[in-house]
């Protein structure tokens, strides 16, 4: 199932850098979970306090694997050269290359704050930790955050989802996001490649990264849970089956996505991958001729036409290692991680899909757009019920003026972000009582899990119950104008 080819890349070009605040010079790199200055196990690196989370440490540019540029572009990421003299992480490296759109949708008219900010560049394989000044424990959970963007753009640099203010109110977790590859730079499927589904690994390397280093900030290496949105909440649902006898993390969360969305024998052929090359001056080469040849070929080149081409899509693509073609199939045979997952969608997400208008599209166009992501997800639970794996669904309604500034958008794709994130107040006017109310359940309930996915998550007025069709088991959050309550009304992966 793929995603509506007319969605644009979440993209933007001003850059929101946090202001920063003079920190008291530490003399030698130390591993004290307190500490700016952290040994990595690649070197030393700084990071900094920002005036608007003066109790939140963060670091932000750190690199985890080599630049994937000449001979590394097209390539399964490489470990990065150590250093040794202290690397300063107080600015967000640039976005991986992004797919570009002149369409008008929500985000490029409304909601800004969910696209990336700065530049982009092809050496962009770097990640960002936040973690609290005052831990509420010596050795807290940790969440890795795989970003969306229809595998064709999006990045970690995005004001709606940095997790500072989250942190800020509960010291309670340490925080990865990360930047991988998209488009042809991550998904290539060229012929003559031993890898083609390259940004899935990617972040199979952040989360080693996080398992050997996260405890020098604060994190507990057992406890890691990955957490993505769109094409993020896909890949984290893919992660499961492609390293389920090795999964690392201990917990799953996929808002909007699932394995299978945006997943297909799309270019079965390999074609789009030649299709691109004779755009740019690599027509009618041999298979390894081609790659050298489209490895020379500027990156901005090689951007600029995939954003003008039409029809050619690069993204996860089954190879039988990472990705693959029936992931119902391997459910039923118990071919998945044995993790706890958290996965779930919104009730408009088509209203991020569709083209711009003041007025909307419509009630059937939305429900129309809404469907590949509800399916998605649907089908995701189903299978996981297959091989028995303990899952707790949700479905979000919100609908807040200060998120949702047109009415008909209402729990639109990645609406619920800013409300888990801790965000929603900050670009458009003072939240309301029951937004506050909404947004720390859901912190509440996604760190109750990533704290111990073995049990269900809870808050004073909620026990989260694992999933199971037809009983009162689904959490709906901000619905009737309810914080969160139990239902059963949603969609049977049947229908799709």
């Amino acid at each position: 199932m793929q995603l509506p080819s007319y969605i644009p890349p979440l993209t933007l070009l001003f850059s929101i850098l946090p202001s920063l605040v003079s920190t008291h010079a530490i003399p030698k790199p130390s591993s004290n979970p307190s500490s700016l200055l952290i040994n990595t196990t690649t070197g030393p690196i700084q990071g900094f306090i920002n005036t608007t989370a003066p109790n939140v440490r963060q670091w932000l540019g750190i690199p985890y694997a080599s630049p994937p540029t000449l001979d590394l572009r097209f390539a399964a990421p490489r470990p990065v050269k150590p250093w040794t003299s202290t690397l300063d992480t107080t600015t967000f490296a640039p976005s991986c290359m992004q797919q570009f759109s002149s369409g008008k949708t929500v985000y490029t008219e409304e909601v800004p704050q969910f696209l990336i900010n700065g530049g982009v560049s092809e050496d962009c394989l770097y990640i960002n930790v936040w973690a609290p000044g005052t831990p509420t424990e010596e050795s807290l959970p940790v969440i890795v955050y795989v970003p969306g963007g229809g595998f064709s753009s999006g990045g970690a640099n995005s004001v709606y989802k940095i997790p500072d203010q989250l942190i800020q109110r509960t010291q309670s977790v340490v925080f990865v996001i990360m930047n991988y590859r998209v488009n042809v730079f991550g998904f290539p499927n060229a012929k003559g490649l031993d890898d083609i589904n390259l940004g899935l690994l990617d972040q199979r390397m952040v989360v080693e990264w996080t398992r050997d280093n996260i405890a020098a900030f604060g994190g507990d290496p057992s406890r890691i849970t990955l957490w993505g949105q769109s094409a993020g909440g896909a890949s984290t649902s893919m992660y499961s089956y492609a390293w389920r006898s090795d999964p690392i993390v201990s917990g799953l969360i996929a808002d909007s996505g699932a394995a299978g969305l945006s997943v297909g024998e799309i270019d079965k052929a390999q074609t789009n991958f030649t299709s691109l090359a004779s755009v740019v001056g690599c027509k009618g080469l041999s298979d390894a001729a081609t790659l050298t040849c489209m490895r020379n070929v500027p990156a901005g080149t090689l951007e600029n036409a995939l954003s003008t081409s039409e029809g050619l899509d690069f993204g996860p693509t089954p190879d039988g290692m990472v990705v693959f073609g029936n992931y119902t199939k391997r459910a039923a045979e118990g071919l998945v991680a044995d993790v706890p997952m958290i996965m779930g969608n919104n009730a408009n997400e088509g209203a991020g899909f569709v083209p711009f208008t003041p007025d909307g599209p419509g009630d059937e166009a939305l429900d129309e757009a809404s469907l590949g992501i509800e399916c998605s997800v649907a089908t995701g639970v189903s299978d996981r019920m297959l091989s028995n794996s303990t899952t707790y669904r949700y479905e979000y309604f919100g609908n807040f003026s200060n998120v949702s500034p047109v009415s008909w958008m209402g729990a639109y794709h990645s609406s619920e972000l800013p409300l888990v994130f801790g965000t929603h107040p900050l670009y458009r006017g003072n939240s309301t009582a029951f937004e506050w109310s909404v947004s720390e359940t859901m912190q509440g309930l996604w760190l109750s899990f990533a704290a111990d996915p073995s049990k269900p998550p809870s808050v004073p007025s909620f026990s989260w119950p694992a999933y199971e069709a037809g009983e009162a088991t689904l959490a709906e959050f901000a619905r009737h104008n309810t914080t969160v309550q139990a239902g059963s009304g949603t969609l049977d992966a049947s229908l799709c």
